[in-house]
């Protein structure tokens, strides 16, 4: 359950917690928690019951058709919109692995520790041996 709950709903239930029962804010309450809710128990009646008792008798579907759709509309519904939250929270899961594999790719957030003195230090090293090969810093290619 905690997964259906997002962090906007947890501020709005703390904002009605610190504002009391004395304090409570009536319109926001219904405009922000009970119109919400209400729209999305509305909407998982309504849309099966006019799909079932509305559209597929206007197709012109035959009664053992229009009972079966009538029986298993809200099984149709459910589903489907299990189906949509599978796919956004899929689509969220994606998109923070790649983030994150594109993050260690590419070191971003981390500090480099040996961007400065060390890589210096490892380029007067390399001279100093070229210069030793006395070849003045040349490499020939064999």
């Amino acid at each position: 359950m905690l997964q259906m709950v997002d962090d906007s709903w947890r501020a709005k239930f703390e904002r009605v917690k610190e504002d009391g029962f004395s304090r409570l804010q009536g319109l926001w309450v219904l405009r922000e928690i009970v119109f919400p809710v209400v729209m999305k128990l509305l909407t998982a009646l309504c849309v099966p019951y006019v799909l079932a008792r509305g559209v597929f008798p206007m197709l012109g579907c035959t009664l053992v058709v229009n009972s079966a759709v009538y029986r298993f509309a809200w099984i149709g519904y459910l589903s489907a919109s299990l189906l949509c939250f599978c796919v956004k929270r899929c689509q969220v899961w994606f998109r923070n692995l790649h983030n994150s594999i594109r993050d260690d790719r590419y070191i971003i957030g981390q500090r480099l520790h040996n961007s400065g003195e060390e890589a210096a230090a490892l380029a007067i090293k390399k001279n100093q041996s070229s210069e030793v090969a006395g070849d003045g810093g040349l490499r020939r290619a064999i």
